[in-house]
């Protein structure tokens, strides 16, 4: 009677359930960032991002972020009424006061800082913008349009083919490019400034409201009646009535999407009416719905009045809250399929039953009255027979056995159609169906999960993995995994094996997944793979797919290419929950258990309409923002050569699960990758850089590649430039110093050689004053001995050409250089007197080359009469035989000037003879002081004076005279020695 008792309870038929299939949202509110609660209307931009107006302010919203604006940004009021975004990239507001105002480039227009818009002056509310396909912008008042012309020039619009503008309600743009205009009851189309009538509207009284009408280029909807919405298609001109009664003043507005879905907003939630196919969808029941509005990407977004913003997650993702009476929601542990039917295991010891692929109920089976305990294993058996594994309980059910055995079960393994493996925390145990309820006892201690493959029982416990080998006859062999593999020490959760032959196994620890093969690790994967979490709960393998449940969301991996991105989702993607609890995939349906109830999909079509985008929020460099200026190529100044980026990736079903890449060009080539929405470089050395960023969406679309150049400035102190003016400089400061310096140095030689000069002058002049009394002495030698031999006569010739010398030697003492003219003259004046008083014992003769200009040809004064004096003295002086004779020559080259002194005395060897008899006092010093001379001319010149005596002999060998040759410099007069 027990067991009776407990068996009709276990398979006791469901007597009470309920299913509803419900739709997931993301839901923003103030809390996330939103300005406001009571969201008026929406836009998207040229960028993608999405715009709303609320009752305090307008928010944009990039999918992670908002950025709100207020009066002290430029609105002209915080409450904003009607948005739309153009294709010039501004985003038009109409707030609650008479006015517009838009946003371009991160800045907000209005009437007092914006000439354009200062020019209109509005009567009422802004109620709609629209734009022609010229770039034309209208808007639309109850009393009037104004056209913004796309170069600037803005019309007021009054009247409609001269009635005035007294009830205008709705525009469009048309679907030949031109605008729909609705006044009273009419609907036109203004193409090149002039308004053609469509077709007339027919309302009932005090129905036509704003609301209550809407156009779009292919179709009209507007309130006829209070219980009667029309919908007019423009092309056909058909019309049919709206398949929804609403009570008087329920409806708030209409949304046309696409030109095929019409959104009647109304206080209670927005019906979805698709005009094709006749369907409808109920969607936020309860809620006050503004607005409905569809993105570029395909995404659902819901403004509400007093709850904030809704975007649906999915319409491919349905879950399915399962309800059981007493309890409420289950949550769902297994799933499995049987022929035509979906077995989903709850956690209240319970099967609900769904028919493919409809999903429609087919009831609820409960195995007791407890309330917590979980259906953890279901699977098929052959003669319609169902194994289920429970908290509790084993199982076995089919058309003609109902038979259970009291054990708890974790976990299941069907080896064969009679052959089960199942963990337990008592351990693992394996049994033959046909002989149910006995069970060979592989593990003794807890275990969590367990797997077979050739021969091989795999079996995950608390501690670790271990491998069982050989069969019960024989004995099990038993080996702890976690010996080589580290890894394989923690919690095992799920073990898979892939077409390949790696095992993938789950820790349930915060590890990700690693596949195993030949016992070595072969692969890993975690959330630097792209999973969503590292805490890995169940695996599911399809194909080369593995299918990864964590405690943040599904995941996908295709085991087979790498390279593609990992599949994520999550409840913001119209999962139940994040977390799953287990997988089932019947391809191309994957069936997902969440304590949320069952979510269910179609793999093919989850992800498939994904975009991505990215664009700049901010560039700034010290504080201030670069985005106003030219975008083409930023430059930095040296001292501001840090820059910080702001960017986001836009793809609003991603949810902000995005990842960038990145890399600055001229710093480093290889790619970085980041979730963060901004970079700082604080210190950049002088160059040309460029950021390259790139937005990755968790479906793995990529971005366009956004790039910025940008050239940090190179000072003027290290431009080429500025080294070669460096360079220069130096050089020119070097030669300065350096010219200085020789200047100085040769001032300095130019003073010591002036000196020198002078001393030497002075010594000159000291010589010549020694040389003037020493040919005095000899010229009174001679006087006296003309007195002597009382010669009066000669005598007195002689004083008088002596006299006459004296002058010359006194004229020409006082010049440094004289002319060949008056040295010939000064020679002949002292020969003639030597003449004299050799009494005509000896002759001389001067000869002078005839290309020597004596007049300009100039030598230093009294430098020969040594010489000639010398060939008198001691050449001439002691000759015995014939008449002694003085030759002198002056010849001209072409930089010399040579004068021979040539004697035919005893030469200079016998008369050394004489001279050494001589007292000292009679000794001529004339050729000492000549060479002193000479020497300190030589050091004051650039050319020296040379002199070469050459003793002469005859043709017997004996001396015969002697030559002197004296080699002066070229000089012509005025020029300086």
């Amino acid at each position: 009677m027990k067991f009776t008792s407990q068996l009709v309870l276990y398979l006791l038929i469901l007597f009470y359930s309920a299913f509803s299939q419900e739709y997931s949202y993301t839901h923003y509110d103030i809390s996330e960032g939103l300005a406001g609660s009571t969201v008026y209307c929406i836009t998207q931009d040229k960028d993608g991002f999405i715009w709303t107006g609320t009752e305090t302010g307008v928010s944009r919203f990039d999918g992670t972020h908002f950025r709100n604006f207020t009066a002290r940004d430029g609105l002209s009021d915080v409450e904003i009424l009607e948005m739309f975004g153009d294709s010039y990239g501004r985003v038009w507001m109409a707030p609650f006061r008479k006015s517009i105002c838009y946003y371009y480039k991160g800045v907000i227009h209005n009437q007092e800082n914006d000439s354009l818009l200062r020019t209109m002056q509005f009567h009422g509310n802004v109620e709609h913008f629209a734009e022609d396909a010229s770039g034309n912008i209208l808007i639309q008042e109850a009393r009037g349009l104004y056209m913004v012309a796309r170069g600037g020039r803005v019309q007021r619009i009054d009247s409609i083919n001269h009635v005035p503008i007294a009830n205008c309600h709705s525009i469009s743009r048309s679907a030949g490019g031109y605008f729909l205009v609705h006044e009273q009851d009419s609907v036109f189309e203004l193409k090149d400034g002039a308004f053609k009538g469509l077709f007339r509207i027919m309302v009932g009284h005090g129905i036509l409201l704003p609301s209550f009408l809407t156009l779009s280029p292919e179709i009209s909807v507007w309130r006829k009646e209070m219980g009667e919405s029309r919908i007019r298609s423009l092309s056909t001109g058909k019309e049919r009535a709206f398949p929804f009664a609403y009570p008087q003043m329920r409806q708030v507005c209409y949304s046309i999407v696409d030109d095929t879905i019409v959104y009647s907003n109304e206080v209670s939630g927005s019906t979805e009416y698709r005009l094709h196919s006749g369907t409808t969808r109920n969607f936020l029941p309860g809620i006050e719905v503004s607005r409905t509005f569809r993105d570029d990407e395909g995404d659902l977004w819901f403004t509400t009045i007093g709850h904030g913003l809704y975007r649906l997650n999915s319409t491919e993702i349905r879950t399915i809250s399962l309800k059981q009476p007493p309890f409420g929601d289950c949550a769902v542990h297994s799933i499995v399929r049987a022929g035509g039917e979906l077995l989903v295991g709850s956690n209240h010891n319970s099967i609900f039953r769904f028919s493919l692929p409809s999903m429609e109920s087919l009831g609820l089976e409960r195995f007791s009255n407890e309330e917590r305990k979980r259906v953890l294993f279901i699977d098929t058996l052959d003669k319609g027979r169902m194994i289920y594994g429970c908290d509790y309980t084993l199982l076995l059910h089919g058309p003609s056995v109902h038979t259970h055995f009291h054990i708890n079960v974790k976990s299941g393994h069907m080896v064969t159609k009679n052959d089960l493996l199942f963990s337990s925390s008592f351990g693992a145990f394996r049994m033959k169906i046909d002989k149910f309820g006995k069970f060979d006892t592989l593990w003794n201690e807890r275990t969590t999960t367990l797997f077979y493959k050739d021969d091989t029982i795999y079996i995950g416990t608390l501690n670790g993995l271990y491998r069982l080998t050989g069969n019960r006859e024989k004995g099990y062999r038993t080996y702890f995994m976690g010996t080589d593999i580290p890894f394989l020490r923690k919690r095992i959760a799920s073990i898979v094996e892939s077409s390949n032959g790696v095992l993938w196994i789950a820790p349930y620890d915060d590890a990700g997944l690693i596949g195993v093969k030949d016992g070595k690790g072969v692969g890993h994967i975690g959330e630097d793979e792209g999973l969503t979490s590292d805490i890995c709960k169940t695996l599911v393998l399809q194909n080369d797919y593995l299918w990864i449940g964590t405690d943040k969301g599904l995941n996908r991996v295709n085991l087979r290419s790498r390279n593609e991105p990992v599949l994520q989702l999550k409840a913001s993607d119209g999962l139940g929950s994040n977390l799953i609890n287990t997988i089932y995939v019947d391809s191309p349906m994957v069936y997902v258990g969440t304590p949320a109830g069952l979510s269910l999909f179609d793999q093919n079509r989850v992800g498939s309409s994904s975009r991505c985008r990215i664009t700049w929020l901010d560039i700034s460099s010290a504080g201030h923002s670069l985005m106003g200026e030219d975008m083409g190529r930023l430059l930095l100044p040296y001292q501001r050569n840090n820059i910080h980026f702001e960017f986001v990736g836009l793809s609003y079903k991603s949810a902000g699960s995005i990842l960038y890449k990145y890399r600055l060009l001229g710093l480093d080539t290889s790619w970085k990758t980041t979730r963060q929405t901004f970079l700082d470089y604080p210190t950049l050395p002088s160059g040309d850089y460029e950021l390259q960023v790139m937005a990755i969406n968790k479906f793995g679309t990529p971005s366009i590649l956004l790039s910025q150049p940008f050239e940090v400035m190179t000072p003027f102190w290290r431009r080429a430039w500025f080294d070669v003016i460096a360079v220069v400089g130096f050089l020119s400061v070097v030669w300065l110093i350096v010219s200085f310096r020789i200047s100085h140095i040769r001032k300095r030689q130019q003073e010591e050689k002036e000196l020198h000069r002078r001393m030497a002058e002075m010594e000159h002049t000291a010589l010549q004053a020694q040389m003037n009394p020493h040919f005095i002495f000899n010229c009174l030698n001679s006087i006296q001995q003309y007195i002597f031999d009382q010669d009066i006569f000669a005598a007195n010739k002689y004083i008088t050409g002596f006299s006459r010398l004296i002058r010359q030697t006194l004229q020409n003492s006082n010049q440094s250089l004289i002319p060949i003219a008056d040295e010939v003259s000064y020679l002949s004046s002292y020969l003639s007197l030597e003449k004299l008083r050799f009494k005509d014992k000896m002759d001389y003769v001067i000869e002078v080359a005839s290309d020597i200009d004596q007049q300009t040809v100039v030598i230093p004064p009294m430098l020969i009469q040594p010489y000639v004096e010398n060939s008198m003295r001691h050449g001439l002086r002691h000759k015995t035989s014939g008449k002694g004779m003085i030759r002198i020559r002056m010849e001209a080259s072409v930089n010399n000037l040579t004068i021979t002194v040539e004697d035919n005395g005893i030469g200079r060897h016998k008369a050394a003879g004489y001279k050494t008899g001589e007292h000292i006092e009679y000794q001529s010093r004339g050729m000492s002081l000549t060479a002193e001379r000479i020497s300190i001319m030589n050091s004051l010149q650039a050319e020296d004076i040379g002199v070469q005596v050459i003793d002469l002999m005859d043709e017997e060998g004996q001396a015969a005279g002697t030559r002197v040759i004296v080699k002066f410099p070229l000089v012509v007069q005025n020029d300086s020695i």
